[in-house]
């Protein structure tokens, strides 16, 4: 399937605890609405937005689970929006 540029758009703005939450995440508040990712654990997320202390990269929602799960971009957009 090819994308258009706002659907796109939509997914990288998903919130990230949410979607993290639906799909079985087990995540702990910090603070300022930050959770870390247990499976993780240098992982946090802050809405859209996730940071790993590790690396001291960042991304949005397409980039984690392309980062993280290993998903092809094509895959993280089926993620994202079911």
């Amino acid at each position: 399937m090819i994308w258009k540029k706002s659907d796109i758009k939509y997914a990288r703005k998903i919130n990230l605890v949410i979607i993290l939450k639906k799909l079985g995440y087990s995540l702990r508040k910090l603070d300022n609405d930050n959770y870390l990712v247990d499976k993780f654990a240098s992982v946090i997320v802050k809405e859209n937005y996730w940071f790993c202390k590790t690396t001291k990269k960042a991304g949005n929602a397409i980039d984690f689970f392309v980062k993280f799960e290993r998903k092809t971009f094509m895959e993280a957009m089926d993620i994202l929006l079911k």
